[in-house]
């Protein structure tokens, strides 16, 4: 089965009548309401908590001289995530970055609120940078042809960072990995979780779908087939003992062993192998 994606409205730039701001002015999607469902936040590893909704993951690095958050959701999640950081019991207001998987409108579309309320930095790759500063799919996106109706939010100031660059807060490092494929300047990111002397690598792991507008077909874009691929080797090498997925449901069951990346990664390979079978036919 070919996977695609369809929106049925666009975000608006329009403040709502109950005044919220523009920025966080609801994307209505097929999957949104059920996406953006609340959810309580939990620890992942000692310095790591999820603090996403239901369908979409946002995750909070900890360390005492700061805060990092990864991912934002849709606009409409951005509350309910720094609802989430201040359940977990942390100040959204010592969030020091935020940094972006990939520049679409279900994990970009919060950031510009978040960033706003917190005056937080935003770090994404080098072409998710163009993304998230024009509030669009990347123009090599193969999800570009929605064009405006998968407008979010644009993020005026974005960190551009490549593959093995770091975010550094206090004592606690975090370093890109490029996962491309899925859409241009994707990234994933890794960490390391310490706790009575015991170290564990933590991943946020990119979305490695081959998803599409309708008319495009990934057999005619052989640099971004070898963009996925080439991901999708470098997430199943990483050590990994504890991950999360930008799409939760995505990761397989065991999400707290050594092999959660390579079960993930190979997975992706699966979809990927299916998708340009199925577009050969």
């Amino acid at each position: 089965m070919i996977l695609t994606f369809m929106l049925t409205a666009a975000w608006s730039s329009a403040p709502l009548a109950t005044n919220r701001p523009a920025d966080e002015a609801p994307i209505r999607c097929p999957r949104c309401d059920d996406w953006n469902a609340r959810v309580e936040p939990y620890r992942l590893a000692d310095n790591t908590w999820y603090v996403g909704t239901k369908g979409l993951a946002s995750v909070l690095v900890v360390d005492a001289d700061g805060l990092v958050l990864i991912d934002g959701g849709l606009p409409q999640s951005a509350t309910i995530i720094l609802d989430n950081v201040r359940k977990a019991g942390f100040d959204p207001a010592k969030i020091r970055w935020i940094l972006d998987s990939h520049a679409h409108y279900d994990h970009a579309g919060g950031i510009a609120a978040i960033a706003r309320i917190t005056g937080a930095q935003v770090a994404a790759g080098r072409n998710g940078v163009i993304g998230l500063t024009q509030g669009r799919n990347h123009p090599d996106d193969p999800q570009a042809g929605f064009g405006d109706a998968a407008r979010f939010p644009s993020v005026s100031r974005v960190r551009a960072v490549d593959d093995g660059d770091t975010i550094t807060v206090g004592h606690t490092t975090i370093t890109a990995v490029a996962s491309p494929g899925h859409a241009p300047g994707g990234m994933s990111w890794r960490w390391t979780s310490c706790h009575d002397g015991v170290c564990r690598a933590v991943v946020y792991l990119d979305s490695l779908n081959p998803v599409s507008t309708d008319d495009y077909r990934f057999t005619d874009h052989p640099d971004v087939v070898n963009a996925l691929r080439a991901t999708i080797d470098r997430i199943a090498a990483l050590p990994c003992d504890v991950a999360m997925a930008a799409h939760p449901d995505q990761l397989p069951a065991a999400t707290a062993t050594a092999t959660s990346c390579k079960a993930y990664a190979e997975a992706a390979s699966e979809r990927l192998r299916k998708r340009l079978e199925s577009e050969r036919h």
